[in-house]
Parts: C-alpha cells; sequence; structure tokens
C-alpha cells in the first residue's frame, strides 16, 4: 500500500507540471547536456504516432552562426539566438517514402492527407518532449512561428 501512495504521489506531481509550466524567453548562458537531450530525445520516441511511422525529425542547432540564420524563420525574436539550443520539429516523410522506395515499392506520402499526419505526429513528439524537458527543469518557450516560412 506504501509503493501505491508514494506512485500516486509522483503522478500528481508530475501533472503538476502540466498546470504549472510557463513560456521561458530568457535563457541562462548554460549548457544543455548532450548526453540529457538524447535521452529526452528518445524518451520522447515512445509517443503515440500515425501507424507508429514516427513521421517527424528533429533538427537541433547549437551553433551561434546557425541559429541566426534560423532567427528570420522566427521573426527574430530574441530567444532564438539567445538559448543555448534550438530544436525545430519537422513534420516528415522522406525516411518512410525512401523505406517504401528500398523495398520497390511506391512511396504513398505525397499529399495534404501525408502532411498532416507528419504535422500530427511531429506535434504529439514535441509535446512529449515538452513534458519530459518540465521534469528536468528545463525551460523552453514553443515557437509555432516556422509555419508562416517554412
Amino acid at each position: 500500500m506504501e509503493n501505491l501512495h508514494y506512485l500516486c504521489i509522483k503522478i500528481i506531481s508530475k501533472m503538476k507540471n502540466l498546470q504549472t509550466r510557463t513560456s521561458i524567453r530568457k535563457y541562462s548562458v548554460r549548457d544543455v547536456d548532450n548526453d540529457l537531450l538524447v535521452r529526452l530525445l528518445t524518451q520522447s520516441e515512445r509517443t503515440q504516432t500515425m501507424g507508429n511511422l514516427q513521421l517527424y525529425s528533429v533538427v537541433i542547432t547549437r551553433d551561434a552562426a546557425m541559429k541566426q540564420k534560423l532567427a528570420p524563420a522566427h521573426f527574430n525574436q530574441p530567444m532564438v539566438t539567445q538559448a543555448p539550443v534550438v530544436l525545430t520539429f519537422c513534420a516528415d516523410f522522406r525516411r518512410t517514402s525512401r523505406w517504401a522506395e528500398c523495398r520497390q515499392a511506391e512511396p504513398g506520402y505525397d499529399n495534404f492527407l501525408s502532411f498532416i499526419n507528419a504535422a500530427t505526429d511531429a506535434l504529439l513528439y514535441c509535446q512529449t518532449f515538452c513534458n519530459l524537458a518540465d521534469e528536468e527543469g528545463l525551460g523552453y518557450c514553443y515557437l509555432g512561428t516556422t509555419v508562416y516560412m517554412p
């Protein structure tokens, strides 16, 4: 019974992250440990996706010059260049299409429904990542600005 009580407290604690989360727009200069980042990205892969195809990719940007190049796609919001790392979550069905081509099959991912499925997968994966980042005490700000300049 004691274990059940501990588990309930742990679940309530995790759910509190959802109720108290905020967007962070000013970051410390402290880097995000690569092992932690890889662990969170890997754990996020447990997210449910359409047909378990995982129609997304993540671009990790740490280099200051590359963040500067990304800034216009985000309307030059300062957090893009000031964050220690920028993650760009992309709807991506290229891997699945290449997988089909390697098996001499016709890829079926070239229509609007395919894009919607990939965008949904990317958003689900991103949300799971954000929830896990909250649990680790990482601050972040979700920017949807790249949809204006895909």
